[in-house]
This record gives C-alpha cells, structure tokens and sequence, in this order.
C-alpha cells in the first residue's frame, strides 16, 4: 500500500512539474491518422505516456486485487473463516480421539484448506477414513498430505502410511514406506518401532537383527523387552538354520550348526533358552553325540525343565552313561516329573523295563501329562497289558481335551439300535 501511495504521488508531482514548467524548444510530437491530425510538444507526449502507463497498471492491481478478493470470499462461504476452520479444527480431533471417526474426517478435511497447518487435518483425517474401511479415501488424503506437507512432514505422512499398512497387513509395502524415508530420520523412535514390528511380522530375522543396536541405543522399548526380543530373534535364527542345516549332507552339518551358534553373542549362550533351542537343532539334524554334551554340562550347572526334557530324546551308543547320569540327577531332584519321564524313556533303550514302568508311573502320580500317558500305554501294550494300555491312553487322551458340557448318555445295558 505505502508503494502505491508513493507511485500516485510521484506521477502527480511529475505531472503538475511539467505542466508548469514547460521545457523551452524541446520538440514536438505529429501524429497523423487519415485526414486528422495531432500535434503536441515531446514533454507533453511523455507525460500522456506515463499517465497512460499509470492507468493501466492500477486498473492491474484492482483486477488482481478483486480476483483476490473473489477467492477470499468464496472461501469464506465454502470453507469458513480462518477462526471458524480452527475450531472445526479442534472439534474434529476432539471427534477423532474419541472414537467419532464419520464425523472428525468430515470436519477435518472441511476445516483443512483454511488452517495454517492442514498437514495435520489430512494425516488424521486419513486414520478416521482408514476406520471407516475407506482405502481409496485413504490414498487420496495422503496424497494431498504428501503435496502439502512442508520438508519436515513427509516423514510424518510416511510413518501414517506406514501405520496402515501394518495394520492392513500389507508388510511388504510398509517395509518399502519405511525404507524410503529411513535416510531422512533415522534415529526417529516411532519409524523403528515400525520397523520393528514389521520385521517381526514378516519373520525377517536377518533384517531384526541388523536394526537391533539402533533399538537399544534409541530406547524403543523397555529393556525387558528388548531382551526378551533379543533372545527370541537369536532362536528364530538358529532353527532357520537348523531348518537349512537339514537340506545338506550329514557330514556338512555340524559345521553349519555351529557356525550359527558361534553367531550368537558371549552372554546369550549362557541363556537357558538358546541353549534348548540349539541342542533341539543338533537333535533334529541328528548330532545326538554333540547334543548331549551340550546338554550334560549345562544341566551340571543350572537345572531348567525343557534340557532335562531333550535330554530324554538324545539317543547315543553308551546309553548306560545317559542312565548313570540322570540317577544322579534324580538323587539331587527326586520329585522332577520331567526328569522320571526323561529316566523311563533312557530305562527303555537299557531294556530296563519295569524300571521304565515305575519311572512313568511315579511322573504320573506328580503331575498328569498325555505324553506320559502315551509312553506307559506303549510300554505296557508291548508288554502284552493290553487293557491297561488302552486305559492309560485314554487318560492320556482327556488330558488333550476340554471339559466336555454335562449331556444325557444312555443306560450302560441299552444297545444301539
């Protein structure tokens, strides 16, 4: 405004300058058009010049101007004003927190063109659109997120698509969302706990393994957590290579098996967990021998349930060191019921019978298990007990089994008809 005032003021002071101080011989100006003709001096033609130019230019700005205003107008009567799209604004996050999502995305991206961030009206708008089970109501709004949204906000915009897909289980597209914006925040928490969570989702290992000093050092989770996760991930590793193990020749296996085992940290090795799971792989693969090592040493030092229970699988030529060893077991821990069934099942590749009798039945009497069951039912068929057989296998098979609801049976004396 104060440039326009002072153009006005400029050509006026020009004008009235010129008009009374004319220029002495300063030449003239003939314009000649058919028979009509128009003379005037050169000051005096400059000066119609200037005034013509001034004329046009602010019939410019009114023009330009007056479209301004058009559009101000227009989107006071469609949208609202500035004031009244903040406080839909507000009531469509208010709808959006609390669950009202027709209603927050109708508000949201009503308000959104007249706020002075509408970034955030489309991203919420997009998650109430996803509720409604609207994809292409999704993909248009964070389409016009992505156009709107300032440099900063296209990681905003790619962790809200990220979120989606995640929950519409489309990991291969969230991992790609994620990945292409990593290089622009990668130290922002929420993008790796996405990360995080896809990975797992998708059973990417390899790929958890490589983000896990970044969800350590950044805190992701809490520690608990963390090394709850850390461990599991080690354990999915070493039964997929347990699993590749198994494709190869036998004399190449170990080698494979103990690379993988060498890859797991100092302080994991020691976990109870992890060292289960590997010897199950030395089982599986058939390295009995390795296995039972493994599993003798560590038993030696710190009793846990599931090794004692592998222990009972391990099957190897001296099997009347497995028996010397697990009877001293049980002088130490007499009421183990892992440990009878781990001793009953060493008893029978003893030949040792009736000892493998008492040792399942004393399980029994502590705790009953269908796999105890099923091993005393085999035992005792073999041993020519058929009806005490069948008797065992059907407990063991109502331990399986939910309770049955109370219904009318017939007379044990009515046949069927």
């Amino acid at each position: 405004m104060k440039k326009f005032i002072f153009a006005v003021l400029v050509v006026v002071g020009l004008a009235i300058w010129i008009m009374f101080n004319p220029p002495e011989d300063g030449g003239y100006l003939l314009i000649a058009y058919g028979t009509k003709t128009v003379e005037m001096s050169l000051w005096l033609a400059a000066l119609v010049l200037l005034l013509a130019w001034f004329v046009l230019w602010v019939l410019w700005r009114l023009l330009t101007g007056g479209a301004h205003m058009a559009r101000s107008v227009s989107g006071f009567f469609f949208h609202g004003s500035s004031a009244r799209a903040r406080k839909r604004t507000q009531s469509g996050l208010i709808d959006f927190i609390e669950g009202n999502w027709v209603q927050a995305h109708k508000k949201l991206v009503r308000a959104a063109p007249r706020v002075d961030v509408p970034l955030i009206n489309y991203l919420a708008a997009a998650r109430s659109a996803h509720e409604m089970r609207d994809p292409d109501e999704v993909h248009r709004l964070l389409a016009i997120a992505a156009e709107t949204a300032p440099e900063h906000g296209a990681v905003a915009v790619a962790l809200t698509r990220a979120r989606i897909e995640l929950e519409d289980r489309r990991y291969d597209q969230c991992l790609a969302t994620l990945l292409a914006v990593r290089e622009e925040a990668p130290d922002n928490r929420v993008l790796l706990d996405l990360l995080r969570r896809v990975y797992i989702a998708r059973q990417d290992w390899e790929g958890l393994h490589s983000l896990f000093p970044q969800l350590r050092r950044h805190k992701v989770d809490t520690p608990e957590a963390l090394d709850a996760l850390e461990v599991r991930m080690y354990r999915e590793r070493l039964q997929h290579q347990g699993d590749g193990a198994r494709q190869l020749q036998k004399v190449e296996r170990l080698p494979v098996l103990r690379s993988a085992w060498n890859k797991v940290p100092g302080k994991l090795q020691k976990n109870d967990e992890l060292i289960a799971a590997y010897a199950h792989q030395l089982l599986l693969n058939g390295e009995d021998q390795e296995a039972e090592v493994l599993l003798r040493k560590t038993l030696g030092k710190s009793w846990s349930e599931s090794m004692v229970y592998l222990y009972g699988r391990v099957h190897i030529e001296d099997s009347r060191l497995q028996m010397r060893v697990a009877e001293e077991w049980l002088s130490q821990h007499p009421r183990d019921p892992v440990l009878l069934l781990t001793l009953g099942r060493i008893s029978m590749r003893n030949q040792l019978w009736g000892k493998a009798r008492n040792c399942f039945q004393d399980s029994l009497a502590i705790r009953k298990d269908a796999e105890v069951y099923a091993e005393l039912a085999r035992l005792l068929s073999a041993m020519g007990e058929a009806e005490k057989s069948s008797g065992f296998y059907q407990q063991g098979l109502d331990q399986t089994i939910n309770v049955l609801p109370e219904l009318p049976l017939p007379p044990k004396k009515v046949l069927l008809q």
